[in-house]
């Protein structure tokens, strides 16, 4: 019967581990996830700038300062420190790279992610190893006016701004151990630290977390794809997988066992010998009774341990109604010390949630939230929720329990994501920014034009854009130099933006080309604010430039089954004509 009550102490503990393992995993993905799409938006958003098509045709043009600042920028504004930049050709040709003047390296040769978006152009994601380091890579294509592939802008940032806020958020140490198939690639490593031909890619791998996986032996722990334990830790591996599905590096998650709350054991070793002592006396029966007895009670007290010492927020639900809570629920609604307390005034959570687009309302659509989270299991879920002044985000997961008498409950995890939605949210202002004038860039706009299409086909509203083009602008900057020229740009967008109406979009899509998307405007009203805007732009009085600066635009409304880039055309086509009437008018075209 000891047998049985040790092997039920190690179940305990594999339950734990368990535990961990799927929490620790779950926050791993969303904080990789996250990563991979705000790298793609700093890709998105870099491609905007004029000077990487002109680097791309004319390759006197210096473009390694231009990405060395954007990247410096970066890290001044984010959380995410090594971030590098790469402007390729369409033939796979390295033009230009922020962290070092090395170019003209043919890429397609020895990468196959290049290649792969030479030959289908598209947004492309992935983890690779090359001469440094083990990083994600975010490739976007770039093109021409036709649509033709003329180039791919590449962001490419490391694993260490996950590594610290896996640190940060969890207490957790982390050795990202990269296939020893890539040592031969890594001859300038940036660690410089391997252990038996494994890359060690986290600069905060410690040297006792390296000797610890090597004793244990590295390549087990390395294929291992669950945990294991050693040397009084827990080691939880993370695989990360290639463009082709190839294991290219473990996440090693390592826990010291001593921070986990096993504090029943000891006392439930204590109480078993007592137990046996009365087991030898009484009948096998009431042996049998007392121990179940006891098992029962040992597992409750387990399930709080770990219930309570979990930091995210967790509760259980029945019918809609939470019926038990842990330890971090009370923390956050602090002006509550019980379930029974809580549903005093309040019947749901759900009372708390802010109905935010993007985010977790109490109905979605026609689905009540907790039926909204069971039925959608492979979407990563957040909410909003204010309590007393301060909102908070959370990551929310649901999955079903039943209990032997197929009693249907609800267990709910809440991460709390604020730290890391507040930094994404001040990237992406700095990715639909313009930096020169503050206004919206060509990011934006293509985002904000389809947004606004599918507004005028679900309400039947009228949508049009006008296209501004600055007159003789180049002979300003030859004359003044492009100082003046930024001058002068800053000068017309203030003018203009005073112009506008609050429901106005406006955008600077190139270097002197500008849009506003006019929401609920018909062609005609969409002409008159355009007059306005002429009109207001001739009359600037700049110290800038001793002459008079006016503009050229063209107007276009969208029609029934016009896409984005058609209305964009018709636009075009109408600033073209604007031009070639003399300039300094506007044009409409249907």
């Amino acid at each position: 019967m000891y047998g049985l009550y040790q092997w039920q102490l190690d179940s305990a503990r594999q339950q734990e581990y368990q535990f961990y393992k799927k929490q620790l995993n779950d926050k791993l993905s969303a904080l990789i996830q996250g990563k991979a799409e705000i790298t793609q938006a700093i890709a998105i958003s870099i491609t905007t700038l004029p000077v990487l098509k002109q680097a791309i045709q004319h390759r006197d043009i210096p473009i390694h300062p231009i990405l060395a600042a954007y990247s410096q920028r970066i890290k001044a504004h984010t959380p995410y420190k090594e971030v590098w930049i790469q402007l390729i050709d369409a033939q796979g040709i390295s033009i230009g790279r922020s962290w070092t003047k090395h170019v003209n390296d043919d890429l397609s040769l020895i990468r196959q992610d290049v290649a792969s978006l030479i030959e289908h152009p598209r947004y492309l994601n992935n983890f690779s190893v090359g001469k440094f380091a083990l990083t994600f890579k975010s490739l976007v294509p770039i093109y021409d006016k036709t649509h033709e592939l003329m180039g791919i802008l590449e962001v490419i940032s490391h694993v260490n701004s996950i590594d610290r806020m896996l640190s940060s958020t969890n207490g957790v140490r982390s050795v990202v151990l990269v296939n020893r198939d890539y040592r031969s690639q890594l001859t300038r490593s940036k660690t410089g630290k391997f252990i038996e031909d494994y890359y060690i890619a986290n600069d905060a791998a410690t040297d006792r977390d390296m000797a610890r996986i090597q004793q244990a032996g590295v390549m087990r722990v390395f294929e291992n794809a669950e945990y294991m334990v050693f040397d009084d830790h827990l080691l939880l591996s993370h695989p990360l997988w290639d463009l082709e599905g190839k294991r290219i590096a473990n996440w090693v998650m390592v826990l010291p066992i001593a921070s986990f709350q096993f504090a029943n054991l000891q006392q439930t070793k204590r109480q078993f010998v007592v137990i046996t002592g009365f087991i030898i006396v009484l009948m096998l029966l009431l042996a049998a009774m007392v121990y179940f007895k006891h098992r029962s009670d040992f597992e409750r007290r387990f399930f709080f341990d770990v219930f309570d010492t979990a930091t995210e927020m967790i509760y259980v639900l029945k019918s809609g109604r939470i019926m038990l809570a842990n330890k971090q629920f009370f923390e956050f609604f602090h002006s509550f010390k019980s379930v029974a307390e809580f549903h005093q005034k309040h019947d749901c959570i759900c009372e708390f949630f802010v109905p935010e687009d993007g985010y977790l309302k109490a109905h979605m659509g026609q689905e009540y939230w907790l039926d909204y989270l069971l039925n959608h299991p492979e979407k990563m879920h957040y909410v909003k929720i204010q309590q007393a002044d301060k909102v908070s985000i959370f990551l929310i997961k649901a999955s079903d329990v039943r209990n032997e008498l197929n009693d249907q409950y609800v267990s709910v995890i809440m991460s709390d994501v604020t730290e890391e939605v507040h930094y994404k949210n001040q990237l992406e202002h700095l990715i639909i920014q313009d930096e020169l004038t503050g206004i919206y860039n060509r990011h934006y706009f293509n985002q904000a034009l389809n947004r606004e299409i599918k507004r005028h086909h679900r309400y039947q509203t009228s949508l049009s854009i006008a296209f501004l083009d600055i007159d003789h602008f180049k002979t300003i900057n030859d004359l003044y130099g492009h100082d003046v020229g930024d001058a002068v740009l800053r000068d017309i967008t203030k003018v203009i933006g005073d112009s506008l109406r609050d429901t106005d979009i406006f955008c600077r899509i190139g270097g002197e080309e500008f849009v506003v998307i006019m929401p609920q405007t018909n062609l005609r009203n969409a002409r008159e604010i355009a007059e306005r805007i002429r009109v207001s732009v001739e009359r600037i009085a700049s110290d800038h430039v001793p002459k008079t600066v006016t503009v050229s635009i063209g107007v276009a409304e969208l029609l029934e089954n016009m896409s984005a880039n058609q209305l964009y055309k018709v636009a075009d086509r109408a600033l073209y004509q604007a031009k070639e009437k003399g300039r300094n008018r506007v044009e409409p075209k249907v």
